[in-house]
């Protein structure tokens, strides 16, 4: 297992944010996000294959890992953790960096992209196409439901979490959820689980992060949004995830029209599961490596 630098803490309005980092420090810097309810530890198999040169550094976003979450309140909607991303780029003081996504990692980075444009010099996106799915909702009645009306509806439930595990069930739970192997689950668990007695854990995932709100704007907005100011981006798409059937339709024209009409933005489909980068990270890690070691500043002096 690759060992890590240095891992720390940041503060927030509403707390702690975790911090980690790999590799060469004055190196070329690259940010890691993580998918809903989960953590930076689930890109540990992937960086044993990515090159040591550069200076990885990974977020645990608010309500997981081991950040604190949002105070207790509202429901949370997905532009909220845009918040957390800005105060840790400012934290690391980096002018341009690139940016590694997984899952709602993924359109954190999009819209980060959108809200301060020229930072991200590179994506990098595992698998956004399971989060882009829900960016639109046609049925309003099924948004309001899904996001809201579940949420207030069973507000004590996500706001006070009295569940207790063993450190086998909460595996077992993980392993059945997301098609993991033991050791798969024992990493992604690691950064996740509060012990709080002999064999007892707490699970650190704020509930509310079932259910981030997307905004909801027209399939044309979001392609104006991310189109616009696009840097090189790289979107692997692996072929066994599942996702929400009436999104799939809106998310294949999205990029479609993204890699015919923006430059340099690139899809490559792997056969594997939405975790891809957690479980078989070397069917990945050659088309990452490559696109890492591209230098488009100069392929386009050359034209």
């Amino acid at each position: 297992m690759k060992e890590s630098n240095k891992e720390w803490y940041i503060n927030a309005p509403w707390g702690k944010i975790a911090m980690i980092s790999w590799g060469n420090p004055n190196g070329d810097p690259v940010l890691l996000v993580h998918g809903r309810s989960d953590s930076v530890a689930t890109f540990l198999p992937l960086l044993e294959l990515l090159p040591g040169h550069y200076y990885y550094v990974g977020v645990d976003l608010p309500g997981n890992g081991k950040s604190d979450p949002f105070p207790v309140g509202v429901t949370l909607c997905r532009i909220h953790f845009l918040g957390a991303l800005e105060i840790v780029v400012n934290h690391l003081g980096w002018e341009q960096f690139t940016y590694i996504g997984h899952s709602n990692g993924c359109d954190q980075g999009l819209f980060y992209n959108v809200i301060y444009p020229g930072r991200i010099k590179k994506f990098i996106l595992l698998d956004g196409s399971l989060a882009f799915q829900r960016l639109q909702v046609h049925n309003m009645q099924e948004y309001f439901d899904a996001f809201y009306a579940e949420y207030y509806d069973n507000y004590k439930k996500y706001n006070v979490d009295d569940r207790v595990y063993t450190k086998q069930r909460a595996l077992d739970a993980v392993i059945r959820a997301r098609g993991l192997s033991v050791e798969q689950a024992d990493i992604a668990l690691s950064r996740s689980l509060k012990c709080i007695g002999e064999d007892k854990y707490k699970l650190s995932w704020d509930r509310r992060l079932r259910f981030p709100a997307p905004q909801n704007y027209h399939p044309n907005y979001y392609y104006q949004l991310f189109s616009r100011n696009s840097p090189p981006t790289l979107h692997i798409e692996c072929t066994l995830s599942k996702g929400y059937p009436p999104g799939k339709k809106f998310v294949q024209q999205l990029l479609s029209d993204l890699e015919k009409n923006t430059e340099n933005f690139v899809l490559v489909t792997v056969e594997g599961g939405h975790d891809i980068h957690l479980t078989n990270p070397d069917k990945i890690s050659k088309f990452i490596n490559e696109f890492l070691s591209r230098d488009f500043k100069r392929e386009k002096c050359k034209l």
